[in-house]
């Protein structure tokens, strides 16, 4: 949603340090009336930035009709037009600052005779993954600075696959644990991300990866997951959300919030990039060891690109509630009874029944293990994978942990105008373990409640609205997969589908995303629903002298560098915070994503 106070903000984009300039936009959206989707800046080299599949342009550039080069500074002029334009959607915290040198160096592996799936293909991260060329903060005030010694290891997985690491995603600070009033898409450090379509709520924690990621920032992101943070920003922003098996992804380098239940996904405007994605970071890490690993493994060779089956749904067997069905409104009821005979017509047999519905909210007992996790996995990550503190480096905390964390916002409250009740709550708990004891019992009961109804009903994936199964999914640590369905309030809120499967099934799920996809085409970019993304030429103008970056400027600059005290309200005060944390999450749970 939308932050209630207005904040003014210095911004710093790249476009004059990259000679990329803003100049000729201005003549450009005149014409965006007639553009593709009014969109002026939705083409290059012949391409539609917003439908091209990464083989798509990976083929484009192997024929010479497009180089990585063109490609990153394509990007990074939709950045620097619709970051900060007419609607301040916010997705970008921070550009790496080598983004158009990691471009010429693919080029330049390529003339030499390299190819690869992501060869020279630009990918955005939430800024919770480990960067050496960005600082990595969480959103937090308290790590701003922060640059890691070593890549996450997905990112390492990017690198070596040949993709370009183009820019940090803004997100809800610290995967959205800092206050139960903190909306979606706020941090203190980055600001507020906007939905595109809405103007509204970018859902969370991963905003900014899905609103960026639908303005085609990027050729796709990558967010994280705790429960519902893939897959609700892919909903609410009309993309296609991967949250895979614990085991698919390594956690390695990424900021955490709970160990038993993060991973990370990939967020995509279309199900072939997503599985490429996933394809490209899927390794077996034996320094991220999951807590109750599921039984089975990932697909041998890890490739996901080949469910990629438009028939995929013929003979399958789909579960979903029509209590789910009934309880939308009446425009999300239509919706998603379309997707319904979509799926049917595909040859998919659709199987009712309200089992699962009934105890989808299973998971929401997760959140009693997640402030101890908290506080134990902050003060590992700060004592073993982030970066120096200086002065050309993150702030010296009180200590080295959660409690300094605390303390440091406490010094500058106006920067945290929500409070921080969830942070002090967690400080609270004895955090002395990786994974805490409490989350066995619901890792269990969420796994017995999927399997079992799969099995009674010989299901092999089940559908909700959005990311309504979010929580118990999360729990067991099964996969998912969510994917546009349409658009509600008159064609302008997207809604999602998600598809949810039993451990190690991607590939299923996958296949079925695909084949609905193929067949019905229903995402929209948001220019093409919300015309006023798209500047006319003195609002152009304007937000051209408002962005451009001084010469002197150094490139990784922070998109929003600064952000001004605003009077906010003061940190909750302590009090029996342990004993009514779990009370509050399971709260905010019900209303949020993290």
């Amino acid at each position: 949603m939308a932050c209630a106070r207005s904040r003014r903000r210095r911004l710093i984009v790249l476009p004059a340090l990259l000679g990329l300039g803003l100049a000729g936009l201005t003549a450009t959206t005149a014409r965006a009336a007639t553009a593709l989707y009014g969109d002026p800046l939705v083409t290059v080299a012949g391409l539609d930035l917003q439908t091209v599949t990464i083989p798509q342009l990976e083929a484009a550039m192997a024929a010479r009709r497009l180089t990585s080069r063109k490609l990153t500074e394509a990007y990074l002029a939709r950045i620097a037009f619709f970051d900060h334009g007419c609607v301040k959607v916010n997705a970008v915290r921070t550009l790496t600052g080598d983004a158009l040198a990691q471009a010429d160096a693919a080029d330049a592996a390529r003339r030499a005779g390299r190819t690869g799936p992501l060869l020279g293909i630009p990918i955005m991260l939430k800024d919770n993954i480990d960067t050496t060329d960005a600082d990595t903060t969480a959103g937090s005030i308290a790590l701003a600075g922060n640059r890691p010694p070593r890549d996450a290891a997905l990112t390492a997985e990017l690198r070596a696959a040949g993709a370009v690491i183009l820019a940090k995603t803004n997100l809800s600070e610290f995967a959205n644990w800092v206050s139960l009033t903190m909306p979606n898409g706020f941090s203190s450090l980055g600001g507020q991300v906007l939905n595109p379509y809405t103007k509204g709520d970018p859902s969370g924690s991963s905003s900014g990866s899905g609103a960026g990621g639908t303005l085609a920032y990027a050729a796709a992101t990558f967010g994280t997951e705790t429960s519902g943070s893939v897959l609700s920003p892919s909903a609410a922003n009309s993309m296609v959300g991967i949250k895979p098996t614990l085991g698919v992804v390594s956690r390695n380098g990424i900021i955490p919030l709970a160990h038993s239940y993060d991973t990370a996904g990939p967020i995509a405007r279309d199900v072939t990039d997503a599985a490429v994605l996933l394809t490209a970071v899927s390794a077996h890490d034996a320094a991220d060891s999951v807590f109750l690993e599921a039984t089975g493994s990932p697909p041998p060779g890890h490739d996901y690109t080949a469910s990629l089956n438009p028939t995929a749904l013929r003979g399958a067997r789909i579960g979903y509630s029509p209590s789910d069905v009934s309880a939308l409104a009446a425009d999300a009821q239509a919706v998603f009874r379309r997707a319904l005979g979509d799926l049917a017509a595909q040859g998919a047999t659709l199987v009712p029944f309200n089992t699962l519905s009934n105890s989808s909210a299973g998971g929401l007992t997760e959140l009693g293990g997640i402030p101890s996790e908290f506080k134990f996995g902050i003060r590992d990550y700060l004592a073993h994978e982030a970066g120096p503190v200086g002065p050309h480096g993150r702030p010296a905390l009180l200590t080295d942990d959660l409690t300094g964390i605390v303390v440091y916002n406490q010094q500058h409250r106006s920067r945290i105008p929500y409070g921080q009740n969830l942070l002090i709550a967690s400080d609270a708990t004895h955090g002395l373990t990786l994974d805490d004891p409490s989350s066995v019992v619901t890792i269990e009961a969420a796994r017995a409640n999927i399997d079992t109804v799969f099995a009674l009903n010989r299901i092999t994936a089940y559908l909700g609205p959005n990311a309504d199964y979010a929580n118990i999914g999360a729990a067991a640590g099964y996969p998912s997969v969510d994917v546009p369905i349409g658009y509600t309030a008159n064609g302008t809120t997207p809604m999602g589908m998600q598809i949810l499967g039993r451990a190690w099934t991607e590939p299923a799920l996958i296949g079925y995303a695909y084949s609905y996809e193929q067949a019905t085409h229903r995402r929209v970019p948001a220019t093409a629903i919300d015309a006023s993304l798209v500047c006319t030429t003195t609002t152009t103008a304007r937000a051209a002298g408002a962005t451009t970056i001084p010469a002197s400027a150094g490139a990784g600059a922070s998109i929003v560098s600064a952000l001004p005290d605003t009077g906010g309200a003061p940190a909750s005060p302590l009090g029996s915070v342990a004993a009514a944390a779990v009370v509050a999450a399971v709260a905010w749970c019900a209303r949020r994503r993290r």
